[in-house]
């Protein structure tokens, strides 16, 4: 039987062309990016994607993929590879937010499809921002300082 990393690994993760276009790419140093003058504050797309996913994860914002307009630039291994903290704290997040409790442990399918609905919720959190002040993430502290806000309004309950 192949190991759950093993069968991750294989998956490609899906995502909206839309957050592509206007989240990934701005973020994202990728490689025959027209816009260079815009800081760039991820070398590569699996780490915006990533940012995306906690930021739904941990805002609770599950959002499904629906029909139409969706692409898959990269596997789960770049992610698991690259950052495998990362990968691994993703694989823990949609365990514990799946709707298939225990029986999630031996469906990559499940995790990955949870995976992509928190990351496409964080995607809609991100552009909600961007709506409201296209600079938001221009500082480049903006990131830490989200953090933080957040931190306050937990310490807050």
């Amino acid at each position: 039987m192949m190991s759950l990393v093993a069968e991750l690994s294989d998956k490609r993760l899906k995502y909206k062309i839309t957050h592509r276009k206007s989240i990934m790419d701005r973020f994202s140093d990728v490689q025959g990016s027209q816009r260079t003058i815009d800081r760039k504050y991820f070398s590569q797309l699996w780490e915006s994607y990533t940012w995306a996913a906690i930021i739904g994860f941990i805002n609770d914002k599950k959002v499904p993929l629906g029909s139409g307009g969706t692409d898959n630039a990269f596997k789960f291994s770049v992610i698991y590879n690259n950052g495998g903290e990362l990968a691994d704290a993703l694989i823990l997040l949609a365990l514990s937010k799946s709707r298939k409790d225990y029986k999630a442990l031996i469906d990559a399918d499940e995790i990955i499809k949870v995976i992509e609905e928190y990351a496409n919720g964080g995607f809609e959190i991100i552009q909600s921002k961007l709506r409201e002040d296209d600079s938001y993430f221009n500082n480049p502290d903006a990131f830490i300082e989200e953090l933080l806000e957040r931190e306050e309004v937990i310490n807050l309950k």
